[in-house]
């Protein structure tokens, strides 16, 4: 991170490369375009721990848009393959 960046005292803690709070990313996610929400989501899919996800994302929010997402999850991208395949299961979507 460059010096002199100023982190807020509410950032988030997967955002640690950036400043970041969660009122931020709800307002970028919700202004951004849909090229710039799939890298937003995607970022917080990787980063975020998954109880984490549900603040900013919707579970039919992340099924819909997963064929867009899932080359953007690196190592991360099983874990939800699995969520999801559960959540189908189970009757969640």
């Amino acid at each position: 991170m460059p010096s002199g960046v100023n982190i807020p005292s509410a950032n988030l803690d997967f955002a640690w490369d950036r400043p970041e709070t969660a009122e931020s990313l709800r307002e970028r996610l919700l202004k951004s375009s849909r090229s710039e929400w799939l890298r937003l989501a995607a970022w917080i899919l990787r980063e975020a721990r998954v109880e984490e996800v549900w603040q900013f994302l919707t579970l039919r929010e992340v099924a819909d848009a997963f064929p867009h997402l899932c080359g953007k999850l690196g190592h991360r991208r099983s874990v939800w393959e699995h969520l999801l395949r559960a959540a189908h299961e189970l009757g969640r979507l």
